[in-house]
């Protein structure tokens, strides 16, 4: 299949004029978008192609995430990084072939009834990089993307390991300005919480915190970017015993 993209004015019209749509969020199918859209001549076959692929709706999120990181990325893993940045892809992939998912996905969203939530289940409202973690979609191939390990023989190791819980606010966390599109920093960190917990303590979102905020700390003061996958592993091993205690990795 062909990916759809949404036109930037039809973006701009629904940021501005959401009284227009609000009651057509809340339709079962997306017949009304795509007719308006294609009335406009706002909503168009961009030139990515990939193989056709389903989603999966587990009722239980850690299960779904899990899984649909995995469909998502291994069926979008030739997608330049910087199309994945792009809005439009996203509206229009969530507009087009995946509303159903984003139903589905934000369901809360939808039965808040509140504008933004609702907004910000398919449009970037955060900024491009902090959005891209936030799209309940765009979040899934950027998960795949910092955490699909070549070196190891089993490849989604780290995405297990970040979609036990809280998937959506641990990927947010690994979403900072010193992470965007580095993977060694990103595996680097994941290493060393796997190995922590095959140690036998138990993880946390608060690892994920601690190792976040003390690299961003480090991030004014030495260039992270030069750091090897093994050599973030260790710092982070070494902040993360003198928070919660020592374990040898």
């Amino acid at each position: 299949m062909r990916l759809l993209y949404l036109d930037q004015s039809a973006i701009d019209d629904l940021k501005m004029n959401y009284s227009i749509y609000e009651n057509h969020f809340f339709d079962e199918t997306n017949e009304w978008f795509l007719k308006k859209f294609n009335e406009k001549g706002w909503i168009k076959e961009s030139k990515i192609q990939c193989k056709d692929f389903e989603l999966n709706y587990d009722e239980d999120f850690n299960v779904s995430d899990r899984k649909n990181i995995e469909i998502l990325y291994e069926a979008l893993n030739d997608l330049n990084p910087a199309n994945a940045l792009d809005e439009r892809l996203w509206a229009g992939m969530l507009f087009g072939q995946f509303w159903k998912y984003v139903k589905y996905r934000r369901a809360e969203a939808f039965k808040s009834g509140d504008e933004r939530e609702i907004l910000n289940s398919f449009l970037f409202l955060r900024g491009t990089k902090r959005s891209c973690f936030i799209n309940c979609l765009s979040r899934l191939w950027w998960a795949g993307y910092l955490l699909y390990d070549n070196k190891n023989s089993y490849h989604y190791k780290a995405i297990d390991l970040i979609t036990e819980s809280a998937f959506s606010s641990n990927i947010m966390l690994l979403s900072s300005s010193n992470f965007m599109a580095n993977k060694s920093l990103a595996l680097g960190v994941m290493d060393c919480i796997s190995s922590r917990k095959e140690k036998g303590e138990k993880i946390g979102r608060y690892h994920f915190v601690e190792a976040n905020k003390y690299l961003n700390c480090l991030g004014g003061i030495t260039l992270l970017d030069t750091m090897t996958r093994e050599e973030v592993q260790s710092i982070v091993n070494e902040r993360l015993n003198k928070v919660y205690g020592n374990i040898r990795i």
